[in-house]
């Protein structure tokens, strides 16, 4: 399980680190306050667990890194993320068979010229995905026999700010756009143990508006008893929907590259999930692969869930049903939860949830995090503190004094409306 996380210089973040993690975390905050940004960050390393060598130069020193492998549904993370902000990827290019480069302006950069070579080395494994490096993690557990060397390269890479210690994973990543201002890399160390690339999900608006790659679905199917049943029953739950139906999958076009979900009711004509509400759509689009992670995941694979703002489209009634759905599914499951939002729901019905002991109360965490001038700064709270909070009708998404024309209040855990406070 992640425990914690630094930063240097990634996105909008100079500087910051955030500890105490623990099962589900909730990320809070003001706009531009560093939660996507966090969650990137957690994503990429996750996913950097890709064999690879680096060659420095001058000198043509190798070494052993870890770079970008494709994700649970089959996405170059590093791609996602750079879609994420419609930044474009034409700096991130091949240049042969035989390695990667990323060329970038400012020389003072550790690393300003690194050629990365996938290993093992062949050509039908480097035309794979050969456009996408633009990272690479350091494992301690890598250089065993060779601390110095670890040492040595993690300082180059990092500078005195963030101190490599064993059971963690440094990343190091030299592309423009995804650094502070432009600049010439950032770094970031995930502390405790991260799941592999294959069993981490990233669920966001783009989820929502993309179809399934055909692999992942193909490759769901035949492992994943009754996947389809189960999505059905979920999303029925969601939406309070009593009568039978079907939950099916179909090429999007010739090509087969894609598929999009159907919903089959029993007594009409089947339509495409796109056809039905933005809120439907996305609970369809989570639960799907979702589901099939959880059914994967094993104590010695665990895996990651990330989630960007579950309020998304939705009804505060089909929200609170679809957290509660994602709760009972995962909390008996080896899968750690991130979730970013500005819902004050979503934080209510967690306090609810664990208040009510269908979450433990050691594996809930919430963390509002502040950003200014560069620096993210958080505090947090535990399952009591949020219920305090939310007792006296405080809002734990803010820092200063904010008054909202619509006001939570708890009671035994549950919302009252305000005229049953007065």
């Amino acid at each position: 399980m992640i425990e914690s996380i630094q930063i240097k210089n990634f996105r909008g973040i100079g500087e910051g680190k955030i500890e105490g993690f623990r099962k589900f975390n909730l990320l809070v905050g003001p706009n531009n306050s560093g939660k996507s940004a966090v969650l990137e960050a957690l994503y990429l390393a996750n996913t950097a667990d890709r064999a690879a060598t680096m060659t420095e130069r001058p000198g043509l020193i190798a070494q052993d890194v870890k770079t970008s492998d494709s994700d649970f549904l089959g996405y170059q993370p590093v791609l996602r993320v750079l879609e994420r902000h419609s930044q474009d990827s034409s700096s991130v290019r091949s240049i042969g068979q035989n390695g990667d480069r990323v060329q970038i302006s400012d020389a003072s950069a550790p690393l300003p010229d690194p050629n990365i070579i996938y290993g093992p080395v062949s050509k039908r494994h480097l035309s794979d995905q050969p456009d996408v490096i633009a990272l690479f993690s350091l494992n301690a557990e890598m250089y065993s026999s060779k601390q110095e060397v670890y040492a040595r390269l993690a300082r180059q890479l990092s500078g005195d700010e963030i101190n490599p210690v064993e059971g963690s994973r440094l990343l190091y990543c030299w592309l423009p756009s995804l650094t502070r201002y432009g600049g010439s890399h950032a770094t970031w160390r995930v502390n405790g143990g991260t799941a592999k690339s294959s069993h981490t999900l990233f669920c966001d608006v783009q989820t929502m508006l993309q179809p399934l790659p055909m692999d992942f679905f193909r490759r769901t199917i035949q492992t994943v008893p009754g996947w389809t049943q189960k999505i059905a029953k979920r999303f029925g739950a969601v939406f309070g929907i009593n009568e039978p139906f079907n939950a099916q999958f179909f090429p999007v076009d010739q090509e087969q590259q894609e598929v999009q979900g159907w919903i089959a009711p029993s007594d009409q004509v089947a339509l495409t999930i796109d056809n039905y509400g933005d809120g439907s759509r996305n609970v369809f689009k989570v639960l799907t692969p979702l589901l099939a992670l959880a059914e994967l995941v094993r104590e010695d694979e665990p895996g990651l869930f990330l989630w960007d703002e579950p309020e998304l489209f939705q009804n505060p009634q089909s929200l609170v049903r679809l957290l509660t759905e994602v709760t009972e599914l995962l909390k008996d499951k080896p899968v750690q939860v991130f979730i970013a939002t500005h819902s004050l729901e979503v934080v209510a019905q967690f306090t609810a949830l664990a208040h009510e002991g269908k979450i433990a109360p050691d594996d809930l965490m919430a963390f509002r995090l502040n950003l200014q001038d560069g620096k993210l700064s958080s505090s947090w709270f535990t399952p009591d503190n949020l219920l305090a909070w939310t007792e006296h009708g405080l809002d734990p998404r803010v820092w200063d004094d904010f008054q909202s024309p619509l006001q939570f209040n708890f009671r035994n855990g549950k919302p009252i409306a305000d005229e049953e406070v007065e």
